[in-house]
């Protein structure tokens, strides 16, 4: 009896060490520890997962607009540009201030320009799902743009402007836009 006491004490002692053993470690049963290994998880779709890579130049619809046709005196104009991924998948969109110019001419005078002006190249990414765009806009003063990037204290006159935008490379289509007064 008193052997049979203590071998009954010692098995019950030993499911709960297996027990809390099993527990502590995730009870993943397997032999393998759980926490630290990576595991590779189905993808509810059934498709794999394949990580965006860098916007091709093929892939990207640069498009510039303002935020009206006709900006009477003392208005200034708001400039617009679109940058859309035109292809069949995500991609990654790296631009900054640098890789993005802004030009507004009249007829074959160019007016204004951030051509060799930004200062800035800090780069900002985005993924772009498929179709999906991205804007980025910018108020101009209405004034002309210098040699060494100054600005001139003359307004630009009353007229017919066209703005372009490059975006890493790559020129918009132009919006034409009018000054009235």
């Amino acid at each position: 009896m008193y052997w049979t006491r203590r071998a009954a004490l010692l098995a019950i002692l030993v499911v709960l060490i297996i027990a809390i053993a099993v527990s502590c470690t995730g009870g993943s049963g397997s032999g393998h520890p759980s926490a630290s290994t990576p595991t590779a998880s189905p993808t509810p779709s059934g498709s794999p997962t394949v990580a965006a890579g860098a916007c091709r130049r093929d892939q990207l619809a640069v498009t510039a607009s303002t935020d009206a046709t006709k900006y009477p005196a003392g208005v200034l104009p708001r400039l617009q540009v679109g940058i859309r991924n035109t292809g069949s998948s995500a991609c990654v969109l790296t631009e900054s201030p640098r890789t993005r110019s802004w030009t507004i001419v009249s007829g074959t005078d160019q007016v204004w320009t951030t051509v060799g002006c930004q200062a800035s190249s800090t780069a900002r990414t985005t993924t772009l799902k498929a179709g999906a765009a991205v804007h980025r806009s910018m108020a101009w003063n209405r004034h002309r743009s210098g040699k060494g990037c100054t600005v001139s204290t003359a307004e630009a006159a009353a007229g017919t402007y066209q703005l372009s935008v490059t975006v890493n490379g790559i020129t918009s289509t132009t919006a034409v836009f009018h000054l009235t007064g």
